[in-house]
């Protein structure tokens, strides 16, 4: 029996280093809510609106959107890249669907490509197909989620 309690007190004694907290590593959050309307999205480097601008729009109402957008103490808003939104982001930035049509999954927003738009609002396991983008045809109208990347001073 005293061996068994020397053999925990030296288990013990040898772990118990490695937990110090120098050496827990947590992996950090993908998403984090800054608390002032956005959220940074540490892996790919960017900070999108929390929200949307709440109706459809033109790309050119878009694109005077973002420049004008003042959110987080930041300026520097743009409309975001095709690649930018993945089903990471969708999930992240879930809001409750704007159409009103029972048969629509989700709500379309501007890319920064004239000619693409991006789905957002769906939920990626219930059901529908969803494509990663849409083509947008002349005189178009959606949503606009702003992004912007973050610099060495974000």
């Amino acid at each position: 029996m005293r061996n068994v309690w020397r053999f925990l007190l030296m288990s013990i004694a040898c772990v118990l280093p490695l937990l110090s907290p120098a050496h827990i590593v947590v992996a950090a959050a993908r998403f984090v809510d800054n608390g002032d309307g956005t959220i940074t999205d540490t892996e790919r480097k960017i900070m999108w609106q929390k929200g949307d601008n709440g109706k459809e729009v033109t790309f050119e109402e878009a694109q005077k959107y973002c420049n004008n957008l003042r959110l987080g103490n930041h300026a520097d808003w743009r409309l975001p890249e095709p690649e930018e939104r993945d089903t990471a982001v969708v999930i992240q930035l879930m809001m409750p669907k704007h159409s009103r049509d029972a048969y629509a999954y989700f709500d379309l927003y501007w890319s920064s490509d004239t000619t693409v738009l991006l789905p957002f609002n769906y939920h990626p396991a219930q059901g529908g197909s969803v494509s990663r983008a849409y083509p947008a045809r002349e005189g178009a109208r959606a949503f606009v989620r702003a992004v912007r990347s973050l610099g060495i001073n974000s």
